[in-house]
This record gives structure tokens, C-alpha cells and sequence, in this order.
């Protein structure tokens, strides 16, 4: 976090940023002392990101204790933008409308927006930012389908926000993403995504935003 409250200072971003920790994170008090970003509690008990970055959004969404935002950003701590005034392209390719938008994570690239920023609306519907039940893996592939079926998907090529991932070789494969990659929530995540893109509640949520 650190490092990324550093690069929004060198990219010239003019962002709130917030750190999701889960409450029962024995560094808790000592995240929470520093003033380079704020932390948001969550209740998150399945080990992955998805529920603790849902409830992040929900509490976000409450207007009565944070400022009201046009746009939510998703970037994991592996992620380091790159490039100057970064948050001002997502600004112009989506304020005013409904979207979501991303750039080159120098990873995935077009394919996938593992980093993303998304329209108020968008964030509200889903009443968070990726698909109910996910752990952790294909919320990116998630959130790329909604953009498709919202007809609202925006790549931005000149963004560069560099994943840090070790399928780059740019970080050591450990404990944690050990954890969260492990062949069992591939296959439980990814059924949990077909069974909600084929449901009704997916359908409402496509014909609501459009």
C-alpha cells in the first residue's frame, strides 16, 4: 500500500484512496496510523478479495459518511500506475455516463481488466463491484462481460497500470497467492459466475443500467 499511495503522488493522481483490511488483520492499528491512505474495515472470512472489496463498495455507496464518488477504481496492491494523470483519462472516458473503463496492466493487457475503474450507477446496481459469491478469481472476466453486455466497456491502451503478478515474473509466488490460485477456487469461482450470468438477477442487473 505503500508503494502504491507513492506512485499516485508521482503520477500526479488526485484520488481518495482507501485500503480494504479485513478486521481480523493482526496489523489493523498500525495500517490505520498512516496518513497515506485510509483503511475500510471488512468482515471477510473466505481468505480471497471479492467480499472484502464488495463490502468496501457498499460502505462507499453510504452518502452519509463519505464523499459522494463518480467513479470507484479497483487496484490490487500488486498494481502500480505508470502513467501521468492516469485517474484524469478514466475521468474523461466516464463521467457522465455509464461505463467501465481500463488500461494495460502490461499482463493481460485488452484481454483482461485486472485493474478497472467503474460508473457510480454500475457500483450501486451490483450493490458492490464484482458478482455475489466470488472468493477471488474471475471477477476481472466478470466485470469484462458486464462492460460487454452493458455495451459500455472502455481499453485505454495508454494507461499503463502495471500488475505486479508473479504470472509476470514480477513477484515471488507466495503463501498468499499461492492460497488464493489454488486449482479448487478456480473451479468453485468460476461455476459461481456461470450459474449468476445465466440467472435472472444478472438480466435485471443488464436491463436496469441500460
Amino acid at each position: 500500500m505503500a508503494r502504491l499511495a507513492a506512485s499516485f503522488v508521482s503520477t500526479n493522481a488526485s484520488l481518495d484512496l482507501y485500503a480494504v483490511i479485513d478486521n481480523d488483520d493482526p496489523k489493523w492499528d498500525e495500517y490505520a496510523k498512516n496518513d497515506d491512505y485510509k483503511c475500510l474495515p471488512s468482515e471477510n472470512k473466505t481468505g480471497g478479495c471479492a467480499h472484502a472489496l464488495n463490502d468496501a463498495a457498499r460502505l462507499l455507496l453510504d452518502y452519509s459518511r463519505f464523499p459522494l464518488y463518480d467513479l470507484y477504481i479497483f487496484m490490487g496492491d500488486d498494481h502500480l500506475p505508470r502513467s501521468l494523470d492516469w485517474d484524469k483519462a478514466f475521468e474523461k472516458a466516464l463521467l457522465g455516463k455509464t461505463g467501465i473503463a481500463y488500461g494495460d496492466d502490461l499482463l493481460q493487457g485488452q484481454n483482461l481488466p485486472t485493474a478497472f475503474a467503474m460508473t457510480r450507477d454500475i457500483v450501486d446496481e451490483l450493490r458492490g463491484i464484482t458478482f455475489p459469491g466470488c472468493k477471488h478469481l474471475y471477477f476481472d472476466n466478470f466485470v469484462k462481460q458486464l462492460g460487454i453486455d452493458l455495451d459500455c466497456l472502455v481499453y485505454l491502451p495508454d494507461v499503463i497500470i502495471e500488475h505486479l503478478h508473479p504470472a509476470a515474473g514480477k513477484a515471488e509466488m507466495d503463501e498468499g497467492y499461492a492460497r488464493v490460485n489454488q486449482v479448487k477456487w478456480y473451479e468453485e469461482d468460476l461455476l459461481t459466475l456461470q450459474t449468476y450470468l445465466r440467472s435472472t438477477e444478472y438480466a435485471d442487473l443488464v436491463y436496469a443500467l441500460k
